[in-house]
């Protein structure tokens, strides 16, 4: 694909999300392009020296086998065209931007100088309470719970939690399948907002926008529902 036209498709893709659409988050957008500019394979012309390791150097494009990252960068290997190291991931590993985060993982630190200036973020398992970078992924069973504003060097960083009955979520995070929002807040999450997150059953309000999960219907409004938005009574089908 065209640079220019991969460019605007991440980026489009970063505003939209909302909570991801930051200077960092663009930063990895920016060296996903970087990586994807160049095809090319596994070469010897990729590896400088002085980094070796479990992993292998790949010119920029090269795929990246599944559950492998990013974590060295060369800007003049394959005759200038760029390289990087991959390895498989594990536990605590910083990665280059661009890098894939591998399932089961998230973003945890950010380091604007990493990876000869690409910019690197740190790859941890996903735990009950781990504070994420702006632009992570959220790990399936997982919800957003609180916001720093200035976490992850400025970025922005997100907390995650295993979602639970009646635990308040930020504004954009995930809804587990089984759940619906009962509650808003609007201060909630350092102002972002937040919503209470309830397992659902029959007799509970649900907000605007809350799913409605197989089994079950909306039935009576309740205008002073949800912080003022309004809200409709949850019913078995």
């Amino acid at each position: 694909m065209n640079p220019r036209h991969l460019w605007k498709r991440l980026t489009g893709a970063v505003v939209r999300r909302g909570i991801g659409a930051t200077v960092g988050a663009l930063a990895l957008v920016a060296a996903f392009v970087l990586a994807g500019t160049a095809t090319g394979a596994s070469s010897a012309a990729a590896q400088p020296s002085g980094l070796t390791g479990s992993g292998r150097w790949s010119c920029a494009g090269a795929p990246i086998p599944s559950g492998y990252v990013l974590t060295g960068y060369n800007s003049a290997g394959c005759n200038g065209r760029g390289s990087w190291y991959q390895e498989p991931v594990k536990d605590g590993m910083w990665t280059c931007g661009g890098s894939p985060v591998v399932p089961g993982y998230v973003s945890t630190a950010y380091n604007k100088a990493g990876c000869s200036g690409v910019g690197s973020w740190r790859h941890n398992l996903a735990k009950d309470g781990i504070w994420t970078c702006g632009g992570s992924p959220v790990v399936t069973g997982y919800v957003i719970t609180a916001y720093s504003r200035t976490g992850c060097q400025g970025v922005g960083a997100w907390q995650h939690n295993l979602a639970k009955d009646g635990i308040w979520t930020c504004s954009g995070s995930p809804i587990v399948a089984g759940y619906v929002t009962n509650d808003y807040l609007r201060s909630g999450c350092n102002g972002v907002g937040a919503w209470k997150h309830r397992i659902a059953k029959a007799g509970i309000l649900t907000c605007p926008g809350s799913p409605i999960p197989p089994g079950f219907r909306s039935t009576t409004f309740q205008a002073g529902g949800c912080g003022g938005l309004g809200a409709w009574l949850l019913a078995r089908a």
